[in-house]
């Protein structure tokens, strides 16, 4: 009966996401998912977070040829998964090489819980750590046991508390159990909690003299955010590739642009 349900639940989802990949691809070529224009396919998965009890949609994106590039593969794995990711999908069906998985993870209704600390913008932070927990304990391994991917080239991506989660992610993982190879923080909510991030960059640095990942902060509207990329270029960490760029549009308008060059970095 569970099983039934996701696939109703799913089915309901899947229309609606068509619909939005039918605007959003429009002109992408490639070829077809059921009409839709995709060159990849679509998959709809429920995953229970053994952290915090929550059973997460996933709206997963498999790229044509995947099975002969399986074990290679980068795996981008999308914050707000739900309303990111027909944009994310269409950077990705537009890239001449490489080819990626998508993971987006739905439940966006937590996300005031999951991906931020307690902050001045909105009410129930305070989930993240069990949120980053169910990312590396539970969503990475089903989804590599599942489709594959590098270990090594993992991707993580948010945008506003989705970007301040990236950040946390990054500077709360040991280098020697770190889970992703690049993070990429659209328009971080770092305004809402400033001496908090702050403070985890500062304990990072306190410990660790490396961070050997790709990072790409992009920002338009929370304006925090270039002295915070300051701060993180002073350290001058060892294996750190970094780039920071600003972008016109706002708070949203921006995604478009920041998501594809955030992407491209990663990739590159």
């Amino acid at each position: 009966m569970k099983n039934e349900l996701a696939d109703r639940i799913f089915t309901g989802r899947r229309a609606s996401l068509l619909g939005l990949l039918g605007a959003a691809l429009a002109g992408c070529g490639g070829g077809s998912d059921g009409g839709s224009g995709l060159a990849g396919t679509l998959q709809g998965r429920t995953l229970l977070a053994r952290s915090n009890g929550t059973t997460y949609f996933l709206n997963i994106y498999l790229p044509p040829g995947l099975a002969a590039i399986s074990a290679t593969v980068p795996v981008i794995y999308l914050l707000d998964g739900d309303s990111r990711f027909a944009a994310v999908i269409d950077i990705v069906e537009r890239m001449q090489a490489p080819k990626a998985v998508i993971v987006g993870i739905g439940n966006e209704d937590l996300r005031g819980r999951d991906y931020v600390p307690q902050n001045s913008c909105t009410p129930g932070g305070g989930g993240e750590a069990a949120y980053l927990d169910f990312l590396r304990f539970d969503l990475i391994p089903f989804i590599e046991a599942n489709f594959g991917g590098d270990p090594q080239r993992r991707i993580l991506l948010g945008h506003s508390h989705g970007g301040s989660f990236v950040l946390y992610a990054l500077f709360n993982e040991a280098p020697a159990s770190r889970h992703f190879a690049s993070y990429l923080a659209s328009d971080a909510s770092i305004d809402c909690m400033n001496a908090t991030v702050y403070g985890w960059e500062s304990a990072y640095a306190a410990a660790n003299t490396a961070l050997a990942v790709r990072l790409h902060i992009s920002y338009s509207a929370n304006m925090a955010n270039p002295a915070f990329a300051e701060q993180v270029q002073s350290r001058h960490y060892a294996g750190l590739t970094f780039a920071a760029q600003f972008y016109s549009g706002g708070h949203i308008g921006m995604i478009p642009a920041a998501f594809g060059d955030a992407l491209a970095f990663a990739v590159a």
